[in-house]
């Protein structure tokens, strides 16, 4: 790959403390956002007109849209993909005294719905090679209250669907307890698994459509699909106040329902998809091809990803940040904290978490970071703890020029 020279300002220099504008910005959600814009914006009149704001016509209409897309029976739209991993638990009728396994490193919306459900938590490693849930680490997790599983599919890319499966075969078979699969594939639109789109491969699939997603909304908004009629029947009616018929409250409900903006949004960027992810595993494959440091190790995406982030592994971190900051190049950190760690998980433990309140732990009481269990402390989650000390993630966007990821592998080929 040819090294490009840094463009030559022409802007007075900043003082030393200042970092400088990015030459390579992290990302730029205008060139996805523009495919769509004209058609988008006449439409948005009409909605406008209609006062289809809540629910209604255009949400329904993505919600056939996204189910054809993947190949899925029923589609959901909610307000964001933390609603559906919570409504996809609760729609399972997880509660108080049930044990639900997720990752230890992952965003925390993935797990927050299982303490809105009041139930336990329980943490697994991620294979370090793939971030994703380890399935021995899944199998020995499992307890006679496991009552599901949150498999992410991060950073784009599909967890191994086919071990962990064979795991909870293998329990279902030896004990008879089934154990529900719940795919958190909120960074995975379109991603695929023995051909066949993830998010349908358990008993729910959960999206997110947050702005800078590989299908993002203008806004917040979310999704559960699932192939159980019964399933989607609750949540169609937990996502709008526990209601079927209007203001007969048979459910504990919540308001969790999509905005017609979105839907119109959305359906429009749907068309698209395919092409978006297209591109970006060519700057993915670029980036790959170019990249030689031992410093920036990447993470790889394998078949089916869509790559929706560009990790690498960095012993050196902060020394890395700093030169990416010298020389104009974005970077985000996906994710410098495990779940193990973060105060309402470690209280959720001590049963001290209680919903909109201060944790204990940051009130000076209850337990400590590190104290306690191995869970707590994130020893008994070492691939989790050193990715989430080491994960840098660069600049990869629909639209990014093949010039700019030039210019980041000059860079990051260049700290040493």
């Amino acid at each position: 790959m040819k090294a490009v020279k840094p463009a030559k300002g022409t802007a007075a220099k900043a003082p030393a403390a200042q970092v400088p504008a990015a030459q390579v910005p992290f990302q730029d959600l205008y060139p996805a956002n523009r495919l769509v814009e004209k058609e988008f914006l006449a439409q948005a009149a009409e909605l406008y007109r209609e006062s289809a704001f809540s629910g209604g016509p255009y949400v329904h209409s993505f919600e056939k849209a996204f189910a054809g897309y993947l190949g899925a029976r029923h589609c959901l739209g909610l307000n964001s993909g933390t609603s559906a991993v919570h409504l996809a638990l609760a729609a399972l009728d997880i509660g108080p005294g049930d044990e639900v396994i997720v990752p230890a490193f992952t965003f925390v919306g993935s797990a927050w719905g299982i303490l809105y459900c009041g139930a336990t938590p329980v943490f697994a490693d991620v294979d370090p090679d793939t971030a994703c849930i380890d399935a021995n680490s899944l199998a020995g997790a499992i307890t006679p209250r496991t009552k599901a599983v949150i498999v992410v599919h991060l950073f784009g890319r599909p967890a191994d669907m086919d071990l962990i499966q064979a795991v909870l075969d293998a329990h279902h078979g030896k004990r008879g307890q089934r154990i529900a699969l719940i795919e958190d594939a909120a960074q995975a639109h379109g991603a695929l698994w023995d051909g066949k789109a993830v998010g349908t491969l358990g008993d729910a699939g959960c999206f997110s459509f947050y702005p800078s997603k590989n299908l993002g909304a203008a806004g917040e908004a979310g999704a559960v699909i699932t192939k159980s009629a019964a399933m989607a029947e609750k949540i169609e009616r937990l996502r709008n106040h526990g209601q079927k018929v209007r203001y007969r409250h048979d459910l504990l409900g919540f308001n969790y329902r999509m905005d017609g903006l979105q839907g119109l949004f959305l359906e429009k960027k749907l068309a698209f998809l395919d092409r978006m992810n297209a591109e970006r595993s060519l700057l993915a494959t670029a980036y790959l091809e170019g990249l030689y440091s031992a410093e920036a190790v990447p993470l790889g995406g394998g078949e089916g990803s869509v790559w929706h982030l560009f990790v690498c592994r960095v012993k050196r971190r902060k020394a890395f940040l700093a030169h990416l900051d010298k020389h104009g190049i974005g970077y985000g950190i996906h994710y410098p904290v495990t779940l193990p760690e973060l105060p309402p998980f470690r209280d959720a433990e001590a049963g001290t978490s209680k919903p909109g309140t201060a944790s204990a732990s940051r009130k000076g009481k209850g337990s400590k970071p590190g104290a306690g269990s191995k869970a707590r402390s994130g020893s008994a989650q070492p691939h989790a703890l050193e990715l989430s000390r080491s994960v840098v993630s660069l600049p990869l966007f629909y639209g990014m020029k093949m010039e700019q990821v030039e210019r980041v592998v000059d860079v990051v080929n260049a700290f040493g």
